[in-house]
């Protein structure tokens, strides 16, 4: 299954977002690129330093962009100067959600928050966000203008993965009444019952595809084995909560949580090397 990638000048430089099943998606790619017999330098860093890095050709290859909504902001940034290889996975989705056990003849959509006898029950009105510079915290932002939620006393606080992932945890072994912010694949989708919330005013993108770019300067000197190979790379949506929740519950680093899922689904891997 491997072959030489030395025909490529050093390693493959090759970005991707500092969130875990960002993380894990890069990872398979990665684990591709070694089988093929590239070294690889992974970089890492939060949404608005991978994007230019990629455009001034400090990475070779980025993983995954949400397109076209999720990281359309950053996809105007460098499109001109990349191209997207593979959409490694799709359905990747924002939305609101709420513990399942909140009724959901009293709570089924965003609209809803607005609603008295709903925010007088609520533990909280504080939705803990993550980054500022995510797609999903600003779309937070914006749709709590949209449904007039701010007026009302709902603020998003800014803050981080692991500070969403600690508050849904911590909030829900209490049984409170909470909104978290939430996405699609997401490990927390496979340990908590939560309801997706509605979104009538179209506050969200659509479903995203989440996509392998690359430098095109970059793209063109790779070896044509491993073009081939990259451009056939994808797998379902649920095999990034399979390898975020390794991450997350089982302590595994994000490339051997690739390697195990790869292993486990070799008929999947035989054929991106076809």
């Amino acid at each position: 299954m491997t072959s030489p990638g030395h025909q490529f000048p050093g390693p493959v430089v090759y970005g991707r977002i500092d969130e875990s099943f960002h993380q894990v998606a890069a990872a398979v790619v990665e684990e591709v690129l070694r089988r093929l017999g590239h070294e690889v330098d992974v970089v890492e860093g939060p949404h608005p330093r991978m994007y230019p890095q990629l455009a001034a050709r400090r990475q070779h290859l980025f993983a995954d962009a949400w397109l076209p909504g999720g990281h359309e902001v950053y996809w105007e940034q460098v499109k001109d100067s990349v191209v997207e290889v593979a959409s490694l996975y799709d359905g990747a989705a924002f939305y609101w959600a709420v513990p399942a056990y909140i009724p959901a003849e009293l709570v089924s959509s965003l609209s809803d928050l607005a609603r008295p006898e709903v925010r007088e029950r609520m533990t909280t009105l504080t939705v803990q966000g993550t980054t500022a510079a995510a797609g999903l915290t600003m779309r937070g932002d914006a749709l709590l203008e949209t449904y007039g939620l701010a007026a009302l006393g709902w603020r998003q606080e800014i803050g981080d993965l692991h500070a969403i992932i600690d508050t849904v945890n911590r909030r829900m072994d209490n049984g409170d009444w909470f909104v978290t912010p939430l996405w699609q694949p997401q490990y927390l989708n496979e340990v908590h019952d939560l309801r997706p919330l509605a979104d009538p005013e179209g506050a969200f993108p659509a479903p995203d595809r989440a996509s392998l770019l690359a430098h095109r300067g970059s793209w063109e000197t790779l070896p044509a084995r491993t073009r081939g190979v990259l451009s056939r790379i994808t797998y379902p949506i649920g095999a990034v909560n399979e390898m975020d929740l390794a991450v997350n519950l089982h302590s595994r680093d994000p490339l051997t949580a690739a390697r195990e899922w790869m292993d486990r689904h070799p008929e999947t891997v035989d054929a991106w090397f076809a």
